[in-house]
């Protein structure tokens, strides 16, 4: 992954290792297969991290979802990244 891909991760993602970007095209996949993890940004109908993995099992699954997620939108490199970098002034 890119400083690229990380810069359009959605604001609403947890710190971590784990974020969705804008690509999500709210397909509902992440949510139904990991609930704890991922959850629905309502007011503009996309998925975000609503808090990351906490046991080896919930990682397993979200490693998963970055392969699975038709969108590629689902990424596990924000632990390499500046999570207080500041977002663009465009958003979706």
């Amino acid at each position: 992954m890119s400083l690229e891909t990380f810069r359009a991760r959605s604001r609403e993602n947890a710190p971590g290792q784990f974020y969705v970007t804008s690509d999500c095209l709210d397909c509902d996949l992440c949510r139904d297969t990991l609930p704890q993890v991922f959850a629905r940004w309502e007011p503009h109908g996309y998925s975000y991290v609503k808090r990351q993995p906490k046991n080896l099992s919930e990682r397993s699954i979200a490693l998963e979802l970055v392969d699975s997620c038709p969108d590629k939108a689902i990424h596990s490199d924000g632990d390499q990244f500046d999570w207080d970098f500041e977002f663009p002034t465009s958003t979706k």
